[in-house]
């Protein structure tokens, strides 16, 4: 705009001066040039063309000469114009990917400043003239070179899914490996999936029943940013960014009559076809343009867009349920398992998806459920994902429950029994009651010392073992459904003064007080396996465990004064019991 009002101004003094020669001191030699011909660096111009009367140092243009300096001010406004424009296409990659036009415009751009420093206005005004074109091709060929098309592929598909060549072609089956570029289209029918990969990482998992059309798939050469554009035509699919792509990269999705902007890692998109597209995203933001209105909607919202309409305000999506099952891992043993969680208000619906696949993109399963809980039956072998979500009474899908792995084994195997804080099958307590927690599988039956206990979907389980004997053995047995058993005994020992400070002495003799016969004496006893004998007599402290048959031995010179001794769990670390004593020389 400055260079346009510039121009506009030299031609209103140009107009006055068709009549009238300029004279002019040689002081205001720059301003002249800048006045009329559009750049005080074309003085050397305006003194070649210009009378110079030496005596009074002035010049004088004739209304010729402001004839030519108004074309050269033509040719400076755009040459100036040029030279910017040049310089934002150096920073967008004009040296990498077009370095031989970008040459040619250089060379043009000194050619035109030699021609004005020798005050030549023909040939000034010749090299010009051809810069802008040369400008012109040069933001061609960057733009050409910088950005590339590039192809999607079919990663994944189950069922009938087509490909079409271009917007004129007829479908034909599609295969895993296709490429998909620009304009092509991909359908896929009912029961079926489809996911396609994109360079930068991104992809969309397509419904059954749905037309998708490739717009635009393109990569930035200077940065690595994406320009991608799908048109969904009816159907369903899901948009996933890759991390990269949401940063950087351009990502749009028609729908019907709406166009989403996405900055998105997650965006769920569905269309009847005819007059209403339903949008859901769930994670970063996407704006949403149709009649245009744009709205963003944000994580967890949605809005949905009917034909000649704005969209609608952004809609708070239903939290995804919360699983009945106490954790994410579940092992079964047949081929059907009933899936359970909890209902959430305001729902109208819910869909369960499950997978073998951790990224639902191949093999999967959706069943549509008013209740909460359904039968997932024909389960194969290894491990399947299972997830749901809340559907609100406009159709709009709510995210999804983190996915539940269900692992389905072989059943050759008994069912395992671990005992919480168990090492080995000892346990020592000082109570005369305690309370056993583990976990085995959820449908197996377990007895200990042949009473059934109750056990939890998530296998856990509870024993509350009371009047507990000095020591006695726990029996347990847990058989699943084609009879394999698990057999487990525990020892439990309770631990008394009476058992544990029963101990033989020999140099010495004495109870409470022990009285030193000679300098060397030796405490031994029966005690019980796993423990750590610890004596401290004053200054000196000594430690021994317990055998395998618990007992235990030590000798050492005993001084007269305290003596303390202290029986400790060797793999718990818990000490137990410690009793004081007094050492007498005798």
């Amino acid at each position: 705009m400055f260079f346009v009002a510039l121009f506009t101004l030299g031609l209103q003094l140009l107009v006055y001066a068709q009549n009238n020669p300029v004279t002019f001191p040689s002081s205001e030699l720059q301003q002249i040039a800048l006045r009329y011909s559009g750049n005080t660096l074309n003085w050397p111009i305006v003194v070649n063309l210009a009378d110079h009367d030496i005596p009074n140092n002035t010049f004088t243009l004739s209304s010729s000469d402001l004839l030519q300096l108004q074309s050269l001010a033509s040719t400076a406004t755009s040459v100036q114009e040029s030279e910017i424009k040049v310089n934002d296409l150096i920073s967008s990659g004009a040296t990498i990917f077009a370095k031989e036009e970008l040459t040619q415009v250089n060379s043009l751009l000194k050619g035109y400043i030699d021609a004005i420093q020798i005050g030549d206005i023909d040939k000034s005004i010749e090299i010009g003239t051809s810069i802008p074109p040369s400008v012109t091709n040069l933001e061609t060929t960057l733009m050409n070179n910088r950005l590339v098309q590039v192809q999607a592929q079919l990663a994944e598909k189950e069922g009938n899914v087509d490909k079409r060549l271009g917007l004129l072609g007829g479908w034909n089956d599609a295969f895993v490996g296709d490429l998909f570029k620009e304009s092509d289209g991909l359908r896929t029918l009912t029961e079926s999936y489809a996911s396609l990969a994109f360079t930068d990482g991104s992809s969309i998992t397509v419904d059954p029943n749905t037309v998708a059309i490739i717009r635009k798939s393109r990569i930035d050469k200077l940065d690595e940013s994406s320009d991608t554009e799908i048109s969904l035509m009816q159907g369903g699919l899901l948009a996933k960014l890759s991390a990269a792509g949401k940063e950087k990269s351009r990502y749009i999705l028609n729908a019907g009559s709406s166009s989403s902007d996405l900055k998105t890692q997650n965006f769920y998109a569905e269309s009847d076809g005819n007059e209403t597209v339903k949008l859901t995203n769930y994670d970063g933001i996407a704006d949403v343009s149709a009649n245009d209105v744009t709205i963003t909607i944000r994580k967890n919202e949605g809005t949905i867009v009917k034909e000649g309409e704005p969209p609608a305000a952004p809609i708070q999506l239903l939290p995804a349920p919360e699983l009945a099952w106490a954790t994410q891992d579940s092992i079964i043993y047949r081929e059907n398992v009933v899936f359970t969680f909890n209902s959430v208000p305001e729902a109208a619906s819910y869909r369960v998806q499950y997978s073998s696949s951790s990224s639902f993109t191949t093999d999967i399963n959706e069943i549509p459920l008013t209740t909460n809980s359904v039968n997932l039956s024909n389960l194969s072998l290894g491990t399947t994902y299972v997830r749901v979500q809340a559907v609100d009474r406009l159709g709009l899908r709510g995210p999804y429950t983190e996915a539940t792995r269900i692992i389905r084994n072989v059943d050759n195997q008994p069912p395992a029994i671990f005992i919480d804080e168990l090492e080995g099958n000892l346990i020592f307590t000082l109570k005369n009651s305690i309370l056993l927690k583990g976990v085995t599988e959820p449908d197996a039956i377990l007895t200990i010392d042949g009473k059934r206990i109750p056990i939890q979907l998530s296998g856990q389980f509870m024993y509350q073992a009371q009047n507990l004997l000095t020591d006695q053995i726990l029996s347990l047995s847990a058989i699943d459904g084609s009879g394999n058993m698990t057999e487990k005994s525990i020892r439990i020992v309770r631990l008394t003064e009476d058992e544990l400070f029963k101990f033989s002495l020999s140099g010495a003799s004495g109870s409470d007080i022990i009285e030193v016969n000679r300098p060397s004496v030796t405490m031994s006893s029966s005690a019980y396996p796993g423990l750590e004998v610890i004596i401290i007599n004053e200054s000196t402290t000594r430690r021994v465990q317990t055998d395998s048959q618990g007992r235990w031995g030590i000798t050492m010179n005993m001084q007269e004064g305290k003596l303390s001794v202290t029986f400790k769990d060797i793999r718990t670390g818990v000490s137990y019991l410690t009793k004081s004593f007094t050492v007498q020389a005798n």
